[in-house]
C-alpha cells in the first residue's frame, strides 16, 4: 500500500512542479481525502484529483470524483482528473466520465475526452472534428 501511495504522491509533486514552471501558484494537499492540487494564475483556477497506475486499466472511487466536482463548484475552479496511466499523463473533465456502480473505469479509451497539459494551462488548443471540418470548408 505504501508503494501505491508513493507513486501517487510522486505524480502530484511532478504536476505541481510543471504548473509552477508555467507561472501558477500551487498548493498540494498531501494525503488528502479531497482534492490533491489547487493552482491559480491570472484568475484561472484549476483543481486536480491525481491518480496514477502502471496498469492499462484501473478504477476511481465515485466519492473521489464527487468530492472533486463539489469542491470545484464551491471554490470556483475548473476540475480535472489528472491521470498518469501506463506512463502517459491525461487530463479529463470529471463530468465526462461514465460511472459503473461505485467506480469510474479509467483506461486508454479516455484519451478521446482528455486534454493535454498545455491545453489546460492555456497554451494550446485541441481542435475538435467540427472545427477541422469548418476550417477545411473555409479553405475551399
Amino acid at each position: 500500500m505504501k508503494h501505491k501511495y508513493r507513486k501517487g504522491s510522486s505524480f502530484e509533486r511532478e504536476l505541481k512542479k510543471l504548473l509552477e514552471e508555467e507561472g501558477f501558484a500551487v498548493v498540494r494537499s498531501a494525503g488528502s481525502k479531497g482534492v490533491d492540487i489547487i493552482a491559480g494564475k491570472d484568475g484561472k483556477i484549476l483543481i486536480f484529483e491525481c491518480k496514477s497506475s502502471s496498469k492499462s486499466k484501473f478504477y476511481v472511487n465515485r466519492e473521489d470524483i464527487e468530492k472533486l466536482i463539489t469542491f470545484s463548484k464551491i471554490f470556483g475552479g475548473t476540475p480535472y482528473l489528472a491521470v498518469k496511466l501506463d506512463g502517459e499523463v491525461l487530463f479529463v473533465d470529471p463530468n465526462l466520465l461514465s460511472k459503473r456502480g461505485k467506480h469510474y473505469p479509467i483506461s486508454k479509451e479516455i484519451k478521446v475526452i482528455s486534454l493535454s497539459f498545455y491545453e489546460i494551462v492555456g497554451k494550446g488548443k485541441q481542435l475538435r472534428i467540427e472545427e477541422i471540418c469548418e476550417t477545411k470548408k473555409d479553405e475551399i
